[in-house]
């Protein structure tokens, strides 16, 4: 996502990277936190993530599945389609890997990493548009470091350290994210979180996930903005999250 040098360029870079941004943080954390934690799918298991985002500027569909399928690692292969004022359509494909390291014990904490990448291609209407200064397609690579400690049995605090690369762009910028989890009843968590990149504008994202069945179907929703944004640049979202028992 390179910087142009007319404002109109700069301002669709702009938008771009912010997009990206997004995809990379929110498609590698369990619904509906942007900020990770240290946990997997359990072995020889796997998980749907699916939700909707939505601004006055952007409506995002994703499905993300992922399976452990070996190594404590989890694959997690997925996309969304999406529709933007700016941008117009476009769709996004991501592919990570998410190794356990240290498993999270009661009283204790935990530690994965993530070696992932998202690549957003345009749809047709971008594609079909003379005036489209977009570059036809784009492509992030990131690496993300989840810490999970564990204060009590529904009390969480999730540290992120990572790394993206913008191809594009050709510039690479540390990432971040600061959350926790809080439970107000057996099957409701309260959610709360703080995430950016270096170089843009941080966000933050509050929000509920309602266990339908207990670590097997989950419900969730959020609301967020950047820290110093405008109203149009707030979002809400609403997602579905499945887990499966031991497949094989």
């Amino acid at each position: 996502m390179s910087f142009f040098v007319s404002l109109t360029k700069f301002q669709r870079s702009a938008y771009a990277i912010g997009t990206l941004v997004g995809a990379c943080t929110a498609a590698h954390a369990a619904r509906p936190m942007v900020t990770d934690d240290a946990n997997i799918v359990d072995p020889q298991s796997c998980q749907l993530e699916s939700w909707v985002k939505t601004s006055q500027v952007s409506l995002e569909r994703w499905a993300v599945p992922g399976c452990n399928f070996a190594w404590d690692t989890e694959i997690s292969v997925g996309g969304n389609a999406q529709n933007a004022k700016v941008e117009g359509d476009s769709q996004f494909w991501l592919f990570q890997a998410k190794k356990r390291w240290k498993r999270l014990e009661p009283n204790s904490w935990g530690l994965s990493t993530t070696l992932g990448r998202v690549s957003e291609r345009p749809g047709r209407s971008q594609q079909l548009s003379s005036e489209s200064l977009a570059p036809s397609s784009a492509q992030d690579t990131y690496l993300n470091v989840p810490i999970t400690w564990a204060l009590a049995s529904d009390r969480f605090v999730h540290l992120n350290l990572g790394w993206i690369h913008h191809e594009r762009l050709r510039v690479s910028h540390p990432t971040w994210g600061l959350g926790g989890e809080y439970g107000l009843t057996p099957r409701t968590f309260a959610i709360g979180e703080v995430f950016g990149e270096s170089g843009a504008q941080s966000k933050t994202q509050m929000g509920l996930r309602y266990w339908v069945s207990p670590q097997k179907l989950q419900l969730d929703t959020t609301y967020g903005q950047p820290v110093r944004g405008g109203k149009e640049e707030r979002w809400i979202s609403i997602g579905l999250r499945w887990l499966s028992d031991p497949l094989w």
